[in-house]
């Protein structure tokens, strides 16, 4: 028998009538075989899948009913329903699995979270659903006995500080949605600290449905008129979000939440109307996942706010510094990479400090260093079109773990756009290939449909450069190939995890270029970091050897397990039986690059 993850309630007359059907959340979870191919791509494109097919997601859809309704009266399997509403349940994962669930198992009471959405909603709670789960948080549909929906969203422990991070989130919707008026999900009711003690026992929030679709579910439908329209509406909310320059780089708060927090933003960069209205916000610590994230939120380790982005950085080299030292917690993620011997993490940590020295002199200029807030993953699941009108946004979703941080660093492409079709940058007209008349009709079909892709970015990008300038200057500013200090800054963040042949090989280039390098910033100082020779030589032969080497690695890992090694439950045995097959020789490969660190 298959469990179903549902809560239905016994009352004394059975006369409610319309009650969900809900998704069976368990290791039988139904997969259309044409969309079999695409879970093994990610959590996030199986999610694309469930939203897709089933018309249903984490999103807040308005007045759709999620499913067929059936009557249900009794109660029993309450117990293993309740489980499956704590645990992960949406996929397995080929590796380290008992760590995973561990970081997606969180226990709450139901009945209160229920008694909540009833005093919110002065209706009767009649039945609790669990919806498809992303990767760090629990999300499900409450329906009242009079027919009114709204959704609870738990975060999981992976999700970062629980108290930070949907504290943070509810004063930045507020934040975006009465003061910048941008569409974002309304909040019901939270887990505010004002409420101790807090009956749910975890961390929480409510909130409507929104309305209209996914983008995902009527992009195939639009025409490239109605696309570039949309792109339009798009651009319009990023220079709302851009303009906005914060005090500090960090995250939102509500003054109650975080006390010690100072003003969000300069008075005159609101009108007179809305100044007032941002009284009761505040700047407090990063919910950035990358001071949070696993154990990294052990560390005793500055999560701000900071004044500048030179102090930003600097606690994001300290971070790493303290994540090298302190060693590998879990010695079975196949996806870190780290030194065996004291001596290996000293030298990559020395290569951080030398980072830290030559950082004064290649950050950004002021303008691109500004502390601004943007959304960090506009993809398709995540923005919702008017149902009438597929060019207006109805409603932007997931802005957790959103923060404030140097306009430099955030300045690319949204998520939407990502293709791997050669782009041309600048004043170029995208055009079909010279010889497109000797293609075959799929080569055709092929040929033009990246050249839509390709006109559409193109159309983002003109149209940023003309309503949303500098944050195409930003971008404009940080692809120079020339320059290696353009790319240094995302490297540094990674670097507990890549390991130290990346940021070495940057800092040489910065060492080697230092006369362009600090032209191009009016420096007229030496270098503050130097290699010898022989260093370099020596370097740039282990640079080469790595260069193979992580390549067969990464090209194996991404074969056999993904990105995250995270699969469908149907798939699970067949995948699981690939990955043992495989293992001894992604052990060796592992092994080969570990000794390239040592």
């Amino acid at each position: 028998m298959v469990s179903k993850s549902f809560v239905s309630f016994p009352r004394k007359v059975c006369t409610w009538h319309h009650v969900i059907k809900p998704i069976n959340i368990t290791s039988n979870w139904f997969f259309p075989s044409h969309f079999e191919n695409l879970m093994m791509q990610g959590p996030r494109k199986a999610f694309k899948l469930f939203s897709g097919h089933l018309r249903l997601s984490m999103a807040f859809r308005g007045d759709q009913r999620l499913l067929q309704a059936r009557p249900r009266c009794t109660n029993h399997r309450q117990t293993e329903t309740t489980n499956n509403f704590f645990r992960y349940t949406s996929g397995r994962w080929l590796y380290n699995e008992h760590l995973q669930f561990e970081r997606r198992f969180v226990k709450f009471d139901v009945q209160a979270l229920q008694q909540v959405a009833s005093r919110v909603l002065g209706a009767q709670c009649v039945q609790m659903t669990k919806l498809p789960e992303g990767l760090y948080n629990k999300v499900f549909s409450l329906k009242m006995e009079n027919g009114e929906e709204v959704l609870a969203r738990i975060p999981n422990p992976n999700a970062g500080h629980p108290q930070y991070c949907v504290a943070s989130e509810v004063a930045t919707l507020d934040f975006l949605r009465n003061i910048l008026g941008i569409p974002v999900p309304r909040v019901l009711a939270w887990s505010s600290p004002s409420l101790h003690p807090n009956p749910v026992g975890t961390e929480y929030m409510l909130m409507e449905r929104v309305n209209g679709y996914q983008l995902s579910e009527v992009w195939d439908t639009m025409s490239e008129a109605q696309r570039f329209g949309l792109v339009k509406s798009l651009v319009e909310i990023e220079t709302k979000l851009a303009k906005m320059e914060f005090t500090k780089h960090g995250s939102l708060y509500y003054k109650d939440t975080y006390p010690r927090g100072g003003n969000i933003v300069d008075p005159g960069e609101l009108p007179s109307s809305k100044q007032g209205a941002t009284a009761k916000f505040v700047m407090g610590p990063t919910t950035e996942r990358s001071f949070w994230e696993n154990e990294k939120r052990e560390l005793d380790t500055d999560r701000g706010p900071w004044e500048t982005a030179q102090q930003y950085l600097s606690a994001v080299v300290k971070r790493e510094i303290a994540l090298i030292r302190n060693g590998p917690k879990n010695p079975e993620d196949v996806s870190s990479l780290s030194a065996k011997t004291r001596t290996a993490c000293e030298n990559h940590v020395r290569l951080l400090e030398q980072f830290q020295s030559v950082l004064p002199c290649i950050l950004p200029p002021k303008e691109f260093s500004r502390p601004v807030l943007l959304h960090h993953d506009l993809h398709s699941d995540n923005i919702f079109v008017d149902s009438n009108d597929p060019t207006k946004i109805s409603s932007i979703i997931d802005w957790q773990a959103v923060y404030s941080s140097p306009l430099f660093m955030q300045a690319r492409f949204p998520s939407i756009f990502n293709c791997d079709d050669p782009y041309p940058w600048g004043a170029v007209q995208p055009e079909l290939p010279e010889d497109f008349d000797t293609f075959s009709q799929p080569e055709k079909d092929l040929a033009r449909d990246k050249l839509d892709r390709v006109r559409l970015k193109k159309f983002y990008e003109l149209a940023s450069r003309k309503f949303n300038p500098l944050l195409v200057k930003a971008m404009d500013a940080m692809r120079n190939d020339d320059d290696p200090a353009t790319f240094i800054f995302h490297i540094v963040g990674q670097s507990s995890l890549d390991g130290p042949i990346p940021l070495k090989e940057l800092l040489i280039q910065i060492y080697e270029k230092w006369d362009q390098v600090a032209e191009r910033r009016d420096l007229m100082i030496p270098c503050p970091i130097s290699f010898s020779k022989e260093e370099i030589v020596e370097s740039r032969k282990q640079v080469a050897a790595w260069a193979d080497a992580y390549a067969e690695f990464d090209s194996l890992r991404t074969q056999v397990m993904g990105k995250d090694g995270w699969v469908s439950h149907e798939e699970y045995k067949e995948a699981i039986s690939r990955w043992e097959d495989h293992r001894a020789t992604f052990e060796i490969l592992r092994e080969r690059l570990e000794k390239l660190l040592s």
